[in-house]
């Protein structure tokens, strides 16, 4: 299977969660991108026609399907009724509306038919489908205050072990004695320091307006043994606003940006 949508096609299509995933297109996205086996699937009784593991070219490709699917999907949605709901602002040209909100730290410029930052911020494939996702997903409800390792969620294993791999221990191998550096670089996410903290560093960053996360972080000490440490954590209505492999792409992509501020990926 060369698609997403070929693989979405020999789904159910009933969104079972079965395969850990909210729904059969995250799953075969997850797929796309090597993050999961297609016999996560219970339901898909061929493998074999999944042979081999898609290279970059194919994840791109992936990546540009699904985006094209969202802009199609959000095509039909009045945006302006979104607004409060993702803690974004309406704004207008001529009569098509658009949605100003905040993504770690920058100004994005959020419209039926593409995603505009508005100041020197590169948006790929990935960070333009976790922006849609944030929309469709809007919701209402509150955050709840209370603050949950990913491992908290259900169908979380496999998401765990991707979050500590690809996020935690990124963080943790580039910034051991460089708290200072990390604390700028959160500050220019808007993050905020948090001082009842147990930890070397404790902050708050928004990725999205109603999706705050924590970054909790160890110094090693090689007089104790310890090798440094990082932890993510997320309110525990997280999964209100985003599905969870959203959730994980969005610590990863906070990750990421720290890491280049100091010549790292």
């Amino acid at each position: 299977m060369k698609s997403v949508l070929e693989i979405v096609k020999a789904t159910p299509k009933t969104n079972c969660k079965a395969c850990g995933q909210i729904s059969c297109m995250a799953f075969a996205v997850a797929v796309m991108s090597g993050k999961l086996d297609i016999s996560a699937c219970p339901h898909i009784v061929t493998p074999d026609s999944a042979a081999g593991s898609p290279g970059p070219s194919a994840s791109l490709n992936a990546d540009t399907a699904l985006l094209r699917e969202l802009q199609a999907k959000i095509r039909e949605v009045r945006l302006e009724d979104r607004a409060a709901a993702l803690g974004a602002e309406v704004v207008y040209s001529g009569n098509d509306a658009a949605l100003r909100l905040s993504y770690l730290g920058k100004t994005v410029l959020l419209s039926k038919e593409r995603i505009v930052p508005e100041n020197d911020m590169e948006l790929d494939p990935r960070d333009q489908i976790l922006l849609y996702n944030y929309v469709f997903f809007a919701s209402d409800e509150a955050l709840s205050g209370d603050w949950v390792g990913l491992e908290a969620f259900p169908n979380s294993i496999s998401k765990v072990v991707t979050l500590r791999r690809y996020t935690e221990e990124k963080l943790a191998d580039a910034f051991d004695g460089r708290l200072h550096e990390l604390m700028a670089i959160l500050a220019g996410m808007s993050g905020v320091m948090l001082q009842e903290c147990h930890a070397d560093l404790c902050a708050q960053v928004s990725i999205l307006p109603k999706v705050p996360v924590q970054v909790h972080f160890w110094n090693s000490s090689q007089e104790d043994g310890f090798t440094a440490q990082a932890k993510v954590l997320f309110d525990a209505n997280a999964m209100r606003f985003l599905d969870i492999e959203s959730l994980v792409f969005a610590a990863e992509r906070m990750a990421e940006m720290c890491l280049q501020q100091i010549g790292l990926r």
